[in-house]
Formats: C-alpha cells, structure tokens, sequence
C-alpha cells in the first residue's frame, strides 16, 4: 500500500519511486492506496495553487489504484497504533495512524518516502 508520500514522488516523476513501482510491477505484486492517502492528496489540491492541474494528475493516479478503507478493524488498529506511540514519546500523524492501521488489518506493507 503506498502512502502519501510514494504517490506524490510518482506524480513527480521521482527516479527512485518509479523504479520501486516498476519493480513491484514485474514481481506482480498490486500497489493500492488507504483512504486517507486520498483525503491527504485532496487537502492538498484545496491548498494548491494550481488545484485543477492537481486534481486532475490526482484523479488520473488514484483511478489505476485499488483504494483500501478505513473500516472497523483498520480504525481500531490504527486507533491502538496512534495512542501507543503517543504513549512511548514517538507521537506520529493520525493519517499515518490510519495508514498503519488499514496495512496492519489488511496484511499490507506500506511502500513510504518516509
């Protein structure tokens, strides 16, 4: 599952995330998107410049992707996640939280920059 960050150095044309796509492409292995990847990806279109251009390059990306939710299972997961990291001083964003959370309860690695 790519997170924010590996989506937006695919838009970018990053050497180093297109390669790993490509990589994960001959392996045959699928690489999909958590919903709060997409909620981050359009906060960040409402905040651009250049928002249709933004919206449109988003859109055309995220529409290849198979999209995963955060259900249930997953906000639990991401839920436990997030308050113990707070709990051992590595407090880390809630969306990636949420990203750990649908990757712990879906079986996923998360494919990061970061």
């Amino acid at each position: 599952m790519a997170d924010t960050s590996f989506v937006i150095d695919i838009m970018a044309k990053d050497p180093g995330a297109v390669g790993k796509a490509r990589e994960l492409e001959r392996e045959g292995a699928t690489i999909a998107v958590g919903s709060p990847t997409v909620f981050e990806l359009f906060a960040g279109v409402a905040l651009s410049r250049k928002a249709v251009e933004e919206k449109s390059k988003i859109t055309t990306i995220l529409s290849s992707l198979p999209q995963l939710a955060l259900d249930f299972l997953s906000a639990r997961e991401g839920g436990m996640i997030y308050g113990e990291k707070i709990k051992a001083g590595r407090a880390i964003d809630p969306e990636d939280a949420m990203l750990a959370g649908i990757a712990r309860a879906k079986a996923e690695k998360v494919l990061t920059r970061n």
